[in-house]
């Protein structure tokens, strides 16, 4: 048969993408579509001797045919996903710009500080992806404690220029000197609070998160930097429910459950539910979601629309960085509690439409399944 000879050139290339590279999930995905490979040229072989005594065999050898283009795809696709990585951060032509900004002088007017600021963020336009370790933050740094004055302008998001540098840049941005400033501007700009944490304020300063955490909807809460610190915002029944309502509700709440979990009393199962369930009605951003969802699973008891959730994103292709996301936290979550097709996005939508009503939890295997 002509389809014969280009099984050994596939199974070649899935052996070369079988090395070893470190990455499980993809090692995983590999095997499984090496062994599948393997039992469709097996099959192969039956079918080529049956159809020489009975051509009606022939429909079938169509659809493994069809079955061994779609896996010889899937594995050239593996190949170039892994040789040409998602870029994210400064391109090379915005490095190229950062690195031409003079440094400021050693007393710089705050005329030469506001110029500084925005050479940063005209040379940032257009970045893929943001991260605290681009060459940005360590460029505002270098602005020094002492001007916080100047920086609340440019701490707005203003659909052009992101602040995103900027924040992160905060903790050393705010010295002893700004304290009474940071402390009247927190309920406008709650990012100060990197600076608060940095500085050791927080317990003098108790009061005044609190009453942010209060408006738990606030999006530009950095609850992030108070996930290390519950125990020490957290001095009765009233703080406590306004840390709870944070998670439940912030956008970015779901950072605090780890500083909830060293609390006593906390009714962590009923916690995560009631986030999963009000994530359900409001959605917010999908890293939060899959957050959410990864959370009630684990700590929520069996939750078969959480798993739902998770598996309908691994069927999307829309960004690389999505898929990378999903790739390295979905996946190995994933594969820790089914025995699904969750490899193979193709396979697995197909699989899903089927099998999709079907999806229990097994409480002696400790897994999700398929009802029988």
């Amino acid at each position: 048969m002509p389809r014969k000879s280009l099984i050994l050139p596939v199974l070649a290339l899935v052996l070369l993408s079988g090395c070893r590279t470190g990455n499980v999930a993809l090692e995983k995905q590999n095997a499984e579509i090496l062994a599948e490979l393997k039992r469709i040229n097996a099959r192969l072989d039956d079918v080529e001797k049956q159809s020489k005594q009975n051509a009606e065999i022939r429909p079938e050898l169509k659809k493994i045919n069809a079955n061994l283009d779609r896996l010889e795809k899937q594995m050239k696709q593996i190949q170039i996903n892994r040789a040409t990585p998602p870029v994210f951060g400064p391109t090379p032509a915005i490095r190229n710009k950062l690195s031409k900004i003079r440094p400021l002088p050693a007393n710089p007017t705050d005329q030469q500080i506001i110029d500084y600021i925005r050479q940063i963020r005209e040379a940032s336009e257009g970045q893929p992806g943001y991260s605290s370790h681009d060459p940005q933050v360590a460029l505002y740094e270098r602005i020094g404690p002492g001007h916080l004055h100047l920086l609340f302008h440019f701490l707005k998001n203003d659909g052009h220029h992101s602040p995103l540098h900027l924040m992160a840049a905060l903790p050393k941005l705010v010295g002893e000197a700004d304290k009474e400033l940071v402390r009247r501007s927190l309920k406008q700009y709650p990012m100060l609070i990197r600076g608060v944490v940095s500085n050791g304020w927080l317990k003098e300063m108790k009061k005044d998160i609190l009453a942010l955490l209060a408006q738990p909807k606030e999006a530009n809460l950095p609850v992030y930097e108070l996930s290390k610190y519950i125990g020490d915002l957290v001095q009765s029944p009233d703080d406590l429910k306004i840390i709870t309502d944070a998670y439940i509700y912030n956008r970015n709440g779901f950072v605090l459950l780890d500083g909830l979990k060293k609390l006593p009393g906390v009714d962590i199962r009923q916690l995560v539910n009631q986030a999963w369930a009000e994530a359900q009605k409001n959605p917010v951003y999908e890293n939060a979601m899959i957050s959410r969802a990864l959370n009630v699973i684990r700590d929520g008891g069996p939750n078969i629309e959480a798993v739902k959730y998770l598996l309908k994103l691994l069927m999307i292709s829309d960004n690389p960085g999505s898929q990378n996301y999903r790739t390295h936290v979905v996946v190995p979550f994933l594969s820790a509690r089914c025995d699904f097709p969750i490899y193979d996005p193709t396979r697995l939508r197909e699989w899903y439409d089927k099998n999709a009503d079907r999806i229990v939890y097994d409480p002696a295997k400790g897994k999700y399944v398929l009802k029988k």
